[in-house]
C-alpha cells in the first residue's frame, strides 16, 4: 500500500486536490489526471538504474521532477495509487506484440491493470505510452476516444487483446484473463530493463498521449501522430534535447542532473546514427 503522505502529495502532483470516490467517475478523474501529467519514460533501461518494483521509492524518486517510468514503473504506481483510494485492482501478465505472440512463446513485457468498479470491470493503463486517457470498459468491442478507436476481444485462451489504433507504433497487447502477483513481473522487470538485447535498453523512448494525438521522443527523433498529423523532427543539441524532457513531457532535466542529461544525450545521438546508417544500408 502507497504510504498516506505519498498518496497525497501524487494527488497534488497530478493536479487533484480532493481524494476521488472508488467508482467509475473517479476512477476516469484519477486515470485522465495520471495519464495528462505524468510521462512514460524508459529511462530506467537507458541509465542502468534497475530496482525492485516499489510503489514508494518510484514516487519518491518522480515527485521533485517529474521522471515517471516504463511499463512496469508507471503501473506500479497507478495501481498502488488506486488501491490507496479504496479500488480493487488486479495485475495481469501482457505481452505488447503482434496479435498471437503470446501463444507462439512470446515473454512478458507489460503489466496489464484491471479495476473493478462494482462488477464493472476497466482496463487503467499508464505504462502503455499511446494508452487512451480514459480507463477502457473490459468487454468486446469498441471503445473511442476523441478521433482514437481501441477494440478489445475474448482470446481463446481466455485472455484478451486490445487492439490499438491506426495511428499508434505499437499494434496492441495481449494480456491475461486472471491476476497475478508483483513478484511474477520480478524477472520480466530484471530482463526487460538490463538485458542487451531488450527494446528498452536499446532505444530511449518517451512518450505522452492526447485526446487527438500521440507524442513519442524515440532516440533523437521527436514525432507527432494523429489523424492529419505526422511530425517528425531530429533535436539538435543537448540543450534542444534538454527542452524537449522538460516542456514536452514534464521532466526537470535538472533533477536528472548532468551525469544523466549527458548520458542520456549521448546515447540519444549515437541510437539515431545506428538508425540512420541502418535505414540507409537497407535503401540499398
Amino acid at each position: 500500500m502507497l504510504d498516506p503522505a505519498l498518496t497525497d502529495r501524487l494527488l497534488d502532483h497530478i493536479g487533484l486536490t480532493e481524494r476521488p470516490a472508488p467508482d467509475a467517475s473517479g476512477l476516469r478523474t484519477v486515470h485522465r489526471a495520471f495519464l495528462s501529467r505524468i510521462s512514460y519514460a524508459g529511462l530506467t533501461p537507458q541509465l542502468g538504474e534497475h530496482a525492485p518494483l516499489d510503489a514508494d521509492a518510484l514516487v519518491t524518486r518522480l515527485l521533485p521532477g517529474g521522471r515517471g517510468g516504463y511499463c512496469f514503473e508507471m503501473n506500479t504506481m497507478l495501481l498502488e495509487l488506486l488501491t490507496a483510494l479504496g479500488f480493487a485492482v488486479e495485475r495481469r501478465e501482457a505481452v505488447v506484440k503482434p496479435r498471437g505472440a503470446r501463444a507462439a512463446g512470446a515473454l512478458t513485457d507489460h503489466m496489464a491493470l484491471v479495476v473493478d468498479v462494482a462488477g464493472e470491470q476497466f482496463i487503467a493503463d499508464a505504462g502503455w505510452g499511446e494508452a487512451p486517457l480514459d480507463p477502457i470498459p473490459l468487454r468486446d468491442g469498441p471503445f473511442t476516444v476523441g478521433p482514437f478507436t481501441w477494440t478489445v476481444e475474448r482470446e481463446p485462451d481466455g485472455g484478451w487483446w486490445l487492439e490499438q489504433h491506426e495511428w499508434g507504433e505499437t499494434p496492441g497487447f495481449w494480456f491475461a484473463g486472471s491476476a497475478s502477483t508483483a513478484e511474477d513481473f520480478a524477472p520480466h522487470h530484471l530482463r526487460i530493463a538490463t538485458s542487451p538485447e531488450s527494446g528498452f535498453v536499446k532505444t530511449l523512448v518517451v512518450q505522452r498521449p492526447y485526446d487527438e494525438r500521440v507524442v513519442t521522443l524515440r532516440s533523437r527523433t521527436l514525432a507527432v501522430d494523429g489523424p492529419g498529423l505526422r511530425e517528425r523532427t531530429v533535436i539538435a543539441d543537448a540543450g534542444a534535447f534538454a527542452a524537449v524532457l522538460r516542456d514536452t513531457f514534464a521532466i526537470d532535466p535538472d533533477a536528472l542532473g548532468p551525469q544523466r542529461m549527458e548520458r542520456l544525450w549521448a546515447q540519444a545521438c549515437a541510437q539515431h546514427e545506428a538508425f540512420v546508417a541502418a535505414r540507409a544500408a537497407a535503401q540499398g
